[in-house]
């Protein structure tokens, strides 16, 4: 994987990148495509690029790629620009040629956490003015469901590894819990506690509360909300879920991060002092979290033991953080703050080479020139390799694919970069070779 011989690891621009639909705001990389959802989220245009990684093309590329078509949808742009309140000069004069999704960002929540993409490349969104979540298809951007349960719009979510749980926070300083069925077949007994749309007195009686629900979200791919997770007093900032680890873990704007049971819905512990304005949980139970005001990157166990803390370049910006298949390793993505212009960026910051790392790791600070991608060790936060950027190459999200060989990331400049091994691919067609495998040279016709 890239954690494993991360300075093997090589850059390859995308060319076209108007085709890529980028800047991205959730990215993912599968064994034959890339879905990107933009950061035009909730009104996200949606695009799905055919590739095989770790396939040479013969033009010195280590994988075959071909961009997205764009699709039937992208003809509804005028009824969009309606509710958007004005004509093509409001869109931009780069009107993305892929089809959007119906929504009205001007009065809703613009965020790269109201959009996720599921296993089954459909994308979720959040931030609509009216409070809901939308399951949105990858072909033609097209609105498959709609779902309540908040008071206030949605301002982050996330999804579980397997796509099999939803976990929304809002405005309303509550948190949702929401099952997402990946097959056809609708569960008849689903583990419904709560559903917040029922008056208390509707609640009073669970199995008519439970039945009314189910009967709502009989035949959806959507189902719930399952639970309702309070404790939070404003805003809530970020999110995470594990179906493997059965936590949901949640930080709003002044409280302290949060875990709850996605079994029952019930508050199981809570990390006193502790602010996230951006977290994730490993397949081991680590929870990495990153404080905007401190500028720290920590680690707790799941009994909220502090096992490492990182500090950043002051006034950093974290764009995101995926954790490694193994659970060992995290990449995080840095960015400079908004306001720093390009002789700050080198003047505040002191670039840090892989050997110095090896030699100062017991430094509290970490020095970098940003914007960079950081290789961390999960458990001890050190910092095993970083790959720099080129000023203003903002990263805006990134994606691993399935087997951690590639990484795909997606930059502020509208630029599309793949990070992978060319050595590996040549070892993955001497492989395919020795079995009988027969192609035009290297380049095998996609299919």
């Amino acid at each position: 994987t890239i954690f494993r011989n991360p300075r093997e690891v090589k850059p390859y621009v995308i060319p076209f990148p108007e085709r890529c639909n980028v800047p991205a705001a959730a990215i993912r990389a599968t064994s034959d495509s890339i879905v990107i959802a933009d950061i035009n989220a909730p009104a996200a245009h949606v695009a799905q690029h055919k590739w095989q990684p770790n396939t040479p093309d013969g033009q010195g590329a280590p994988f075959l790629f071909q961009h997205g078509k764009p699709g039937a949808g992208a003809g509804s742009g005028a009824f969009i620009r309606m509710f958007k309140g004005g004509g093509p000069t409001s869109a931009g004069p780069e009107e993305s040629p892929f089809p959007q999704a119906l929504a009205f960002p001007m009065f809703g929540i613009r965020s790269t956490s109201i959009a996720s993409i599921t296993l089954d490349n459909e994308i979720i969104t959040g931030g609509h003015v009216d409070s809901s979540i939308r399951l949105i298809s990858v072909d033609g951007a097209k609105t498959k469901e709609i779902a309540r349960g908040h008071c206030a719009p949605v301002t982050c979510l996330a999804i579980s590894p397997d796509s099999n749980y939803l976990v929304t926070g809002s405005r309303d300083a509550t948190v949702l819990l929401w099952r997402i069925h990946r097959s056809s077949i609708i569960s008849s007994t689903p583990e419904l506690s709560m559903n917040p749309n029922s008056s208390p007195t509707s609640m009073g009686h669970g199995q008519n509360a439970n039945s009314a629900a189910v009967s709502r979200s009989k035949g959806r791919k959507i189902e719930g909300p399952l639970h309702v997770l309070r404790g939070h007093l404003d805003e809530v900032s970020c999110c995470a879920v594990s179906s493997d680890l059965g936590i949901v873990a949640s930080c709003s704007l002044s409280s302290d991060v949060l875990l709850h049971s996605v079994r029952r819905g019930k508050l199981m512990r809570r990390l006193p002092g502790v602010e996230a304005h951006h977290l994730c949980l490993s397949s081991d139970g680590v929870i990495l979290t990153w404080n905007r005001n401190l500028s720290t990157l920590n680690t707790f166990t799941l009994n909220g033991k502090l096992i490492a803390e990182k500090q950043l370049p002051s006034s950093s910006t974290v764009a995101c953080m995926e954790v490694s298949v193994d659970g060992n390793s995290a990449l995080v993505g840095l960015n400079p703050p908004p306001s720093c212009s390009e002789n700050e960026r080198v003047s505040s910051s002191v670039v840090s080479s892989d050997e110095s790392h090896a030699d100062d790791d017991d430094d509290d600070e970490l020095l970098l020139l940003l914007p960079c991608l950081c290789f961390f060790d999960l458990y001890t936060l050190k910092v095993f390799h970083t790959i720099k950027l080129e000023a203003g190459q903002d990263v805006t999200a990134v994606a691993l694919s399935t087997d951690n060989t590639n990484l795909v990331v997606s930059t502020a400049s509208k630029q599309l970069i793949i990070f992978s091994d060319p050595s590996l691919s040549l070892k993955v067609v001497d492989q395919m070779l020795k079995l009988g495998w027969e192609g035009d040279g290297l380049s095998p016709l996609m299919k």
